[in-house]
């Protein structure tokens, strides 16, 4: 995985995480990139696919109710895969946020932040299971 990108039904991103160090891109050129990608998946029809190709790379996006989980992968990806991670994704901060929306990935975006780190490191998911990524963030809310 490349990046992670939440954003609303306008475009706005409500959570952004890069796994690949682009010394290349300016902070200016990767924010024009990442509003081109938004741009893309947001005029894409319910009736097209949830994945397009961008500079040799994959973006496979999903809508649950206003938010876009956007990602952007490797060419080699299993594109159903990664749509199976985002559903894995909605579902904990699902059961997190008891019913996730826009509003809360705005008013608690560290959390949201945890359970994305705790799912994934460097690029790599390393955790699907939701009680497992709850437990711990359960733990810090204790303390």
């Amino acid at each position: 995985i490349k990046f992670i990108i939440l954003v609303n039904k306008q475009g706005q991103t409500r959570l952004a995480r890069y796994y690949e160090d682009r010394i290349d891109l300016t902070v200016e050129e990767r924010c024009a990139q990442e509003a081109d990608i938004v741009r893309k998946c947001l005029m894409r029809g319910e009736n097209q696919c949830s994945f397009l190709e961008y500079k040799g790379d994959k973006i496979i996006y999903r809508r649950y109710a206003s938010l876009f989980f956007i990602l952007g992968v490797d060419d080699e990806e299993n594109e159903i895969g990664i749509l199976e991670f985002i559903h894995c994704l909605v579902e904990t901060m699902d059961r997190y946020f008891e019913n996730v929306c826009e509003l809360d990935i705005m008013t608690q975006l560290e959390k949201a932040h945890m359970i994305v780190d705790d799912m994934v490191i460097n690029g790599c998911v390393v955790e699907t299971n939701k009680n497992n990524i709850l437990a711990s963030i359960a733990i810090l809310d204790k303390s």
